[in-house]
C-alpha cells in the first residue's frame, strides 16, 4: 500500500505540475476582406438622358476604426467606398497588410485586452479620461483640447499622461507599446481627421486614438474614437 508521505508527495508534484503547466496559447483568426475589387453605382431610378458611370476600385487599405463604441474591421476601396463589419466579440484585432489578425488572450489572462473603448466628444478647453472614457475636469484626465486662439488647437497631454505621434497610422497594441511618447503638445494641424495617436495614460496603460472629426464654428468639439488596453 502507498503510505500517507508518498501520497501527499504525490499529490504536491500533480500541484506543482499544474501550476507551472504553460497557459493556453491566444486563439488567432485571420480574417481577409471579402472582395479584391468593388464596383459602386446608382441604383436610383434616374429621368430620361442621365446615366451613372459606376466606380471600380481595387483594395487599397485595411484598417481597424471604431463604429458606435465598438471595434470595427473596415477594408478602403478607394474611392468605390468602403465595406466593414464588428471585430469578433472579445477580440482584439490588429492589421498585418491587408488583412485582419484578431486574436483573444490566452487562459492566463496573458496579452493585450481591451480596457475600455468607445467615442469621445470633446468641447473645446475640456479633457478627457482615456481610461475611464471621461469627459470632463478630474484628476485622471489625460488629454486637453486646448485653444490658444480660434485657430491655434492642440491636443495637450495632462496629469503625465504621453503622446505617440509617430506616422499617424493605426498601430494596434503592439505598436503603440513600442512608440516613442513625449509630454508635448500637439497642434490639431499636424493630426488631421483620420490620424491616428498613441498614448500613455496617466495610469499607465497604453491607449490608441482616431480623429474622427473637428467641429466648424466656434468653439469647436474634437471627436475621437478610442481604445485603452489593460
Amino acid at each position: 500500500m502507498m503510505s500517507f508521505k508518498s501520497t501527499l508527495a504525490m499529490l504536491s508534484l500533480a500541484m506543482t505540475a499544474a501550476v507551472a503547466a504553460p497557459a493556453a496559447p491566444a486563439q488567432a483568426e485571420t480574417i481577409t476582406c471579402p472582395h479584391s475589387q468593388i464596383r459602386r453605382e446608382v441604383t436610383t431610378g434616374l429621368p430620361g438622358g442621365w446615366w451613372n458611370t459606376p466606380i471600380v476600385n481595387s483594395l487599397t487599405e485595411a484598417r481597424v476604426t471604431n463604429i458606435g463604441g465598438r471595434a470595427a474591421l473596415q477594408c478602403i476601396y478607394g474611392p468605390a467606398g468602403s465595406i466593414q463589419r464588428y471585430a469578433p466579440d472579445g477580440a482584439t484585432c490588429r492589421v498585418r497588410g491587408r488583412q485582419f489578425e484578431c486574436s483573444r488572450g490566452s487562459a492566463s489572462g496573458a496579452g493585450a485586452r481591451t480596457f475600455s473603448t468607445g467615442p469621445l466628444e470633446i468641447p473645446q478647453t475640456w479633457t478627457a479620461d482615456l481610461d475611464r472614457g471621461a469627459v470632463g475636469r478630474g484628476s485622471g484626465v489625460d488629454i486637453w483640447f486646448q485653444a490658444e486662439t480660434a485657430e491655434l488647437l492642440y491636443v495637450a497631454p495632462r496629469n503625465g499622461a504621453q503622446l505617440g505621434v509617430g506616422d499617424r497610422r493605426n498601430r494596434g497594441f503592439d505598436g503603440c507599446r513600442a512608440a516613442r511618447y513625449s509630454a508635448n503638445r500637439v497642434s490639431l494641424r499636424d493630426i488631421p481627421v483620420g490620424s491616428y495617436i498613441c498614448a500613455k495614460t496617466n495610469e499607465g496603460r497604453i491607449s490608441q486614438f482616431r480623429v474622427n472629426a473637428v467641429s466648424g464654428g466656434s468653439p469647436k468639439t474634437l471627436s475621437l474614437g478610442y481604445t485603452t488596453w489593460q
